[in-house]
């Protein structure tokens, strides 16, 4: 049931949503792009940090804290993701609090503006960074994933005021970079000591409430052989012959695929809302001369597990393990596992929140009176919740518009959802924070 004051709140959104197409319009110009090694020299992430800075300033938040990451000086914990070399300058991340007018809980919103590349320009149909409105469509790269997010969550604060309102609890504000390659954004800004009572991060949810998220685990192996002239006959490898590297990666191959088989159905990679945990080959690089055997393989993996998962690494190297004892070859010269970077061990855990959390809760109701039947999700991959749910122990969830485009040519937004998410958002708000009329 709305009441008086969440009705008029409701009103002032669809009266101007014209303003919410407008603002993300301008947040997709600013070509975020994450990068994949090499440093940011544009800057366009600073544009876009200014611009929300300014617009955040007029809506009456303080305190607004802009600073660069230095990802050597955050704390490597485990299945924090943490990559001590990568070089995040000139992509700011910015927090700031609106100060709520009583003694209502808090509430963090949270957002990260970096965004995929666009991949092959002509697979668009549509400019990818000037957010075309086409038959109901906003078009631009980060347009659902997840700048249509930001913009939802600074329009809903904003027409809360506009309604003559104000919230009692604080609202906390941070948007983010790096979500899309190490969440190294919102990892900072929970070392930094921000904090709140629950957490909403407006990801692409198909307007559900996601619970919960995968881990991740990426990596190498490495499978070694013995150079030798593909043209001339070879000896045992006993006895000096070549070992076809190639061949024994194979082995490695059909080991990962009868994991993934084999977790599809296993009791322990079952979860209600994300898929069965998975290992995939990826990548794979090999030999150096065609007439001559190859001496290394190199396999990377993507590897996917449900909340809660204790090692995933023992489990690789069993599989690992358990290839090279069935050959007399990798029992001696056993293939070599690396993750993440040169640094060791790189993982995300999996995270989640409990149906009965009042946040959840809260979520639920807001959609189911905004017209959408409420019902809960999980993503097969992550989102910055890991490190707000763990690091900063705050309850999160995550809840945005479709999530079917993301990532594609031609990803868009519809104007229906931006407008929807952005009431849900305001009604998540106002019954959590608590809200009265603003003094005048």
């Amino acid at each position: 049931m709305l009441s008086a004051d969440e009705r008029r709140v409701l009103a002032e959104i669809d009266a101007n949503a014209q303003e919410g197409i407008d603002l993300l319009r301008r947040l997709l110009a600013f070509e975020t792009v994450t990068p994949e090694n090499e440093p940011v020299t544009h800057d366009a992430f600073l544009r876009h940090q200014a611009f929300v800075r300014e617009h955040v300033a007029k809506l009456g938040f303080g305190e607004i804290d802009v600073w660069e990451v230095d990802a050597a000086q955050l704390e490597a914990r485990p299945g924090a993701g943490v990559l001590p070399d990568r070089d995040l300058r000139n992509m700011p991340v910015l927090a700031a609090r609106l100060p709520g007018v009583g003694q209502g809980r808090s509430l963090l919103l949270n957002g990260h503006y970096d965004v995929v590349p666009i991949g092959l320009r002509e697979s668009w149909t549509q400019e990818p960074f000037a957010g075309t409105l086409v038959n109901g469509r906003i078009y631009g790269r980060g347009s659902n994933d997840m700048k249509g997010g930001i913009a939802a969550m600074l329009k809903a604060v904003e027409f809360i005021q506009r309604a003559g309102l104000a919230l009692e609890g604080d609202v906390l504000l941070e948007i983010v970079p790096d979500e899309e390659a190490t969440c190294m954004g919102t990892l900072s800004a929970c070392e930094r000591g921000y904090r709140a009572d629950a957490a909403i991060i407006p990801e692409p949810t198909d307007m559900r409430v996601g619970t919960a998220v995968r881990g991740h685990m990426g990596g190498t192996v490495t499978v070694r052989g013995r150079a030798g002239h593909a043209e001339q006959p070879q000896p045992h490898w006993r006895a000096g012959g070549a070992v076809n590297a190639i061949s024994k990666a194979l082995r490695v191959l059909r080991g990962m695929e009868e994991a993934q088989e084999e977790w599809r159905t296993h009791p322990d990679k079952q979860h209600a809302l994300v898929p069965p945990d998975s290992i995939v080959p990826t990548v794979i690089h090999g030999g150096a001369w065609s007439v001559t055997y190859p001496e290394k393989v190199e396999i990377e993996f993507d590897c996917m597990f449900v909340p809660g998962t204790k090692d995933k690494r023992a489990e690789i190297e069993a599989l690992l393990a358990a290839v090279a004892a069935n050959d007399s070859w990798l029992a001696e010269h056993p293939p070599e596992l690396r993750l993440g970077g040169p640094h060791g061990d790189v993982w995300w855990t999996g995270a989640e929140v409990a149906e009965d959390e009042p946040i959840v809760q809260t979520a639920l109701a807001a959609l189911a009176d905004v017209g959408i039947e409420p019902a809960l999700m999980g993503f097969g991959s992550l989102t910055d919740c890991i490190h707000l749910i763990h690091r900063a122990q705050i309850p999160t969830i995550n809840l945005g518009p479709d999530i079917a485009t993301a990532h594609m040519a031609d990803e868009y937004v519809t104007v229906a959802q931006l407008t929807e998410l952005t009431k849900a958002l305001a009604l998540s708000a106002m019954r959590w924070c608590g809200v009265r009329l603003a003094a005048r």
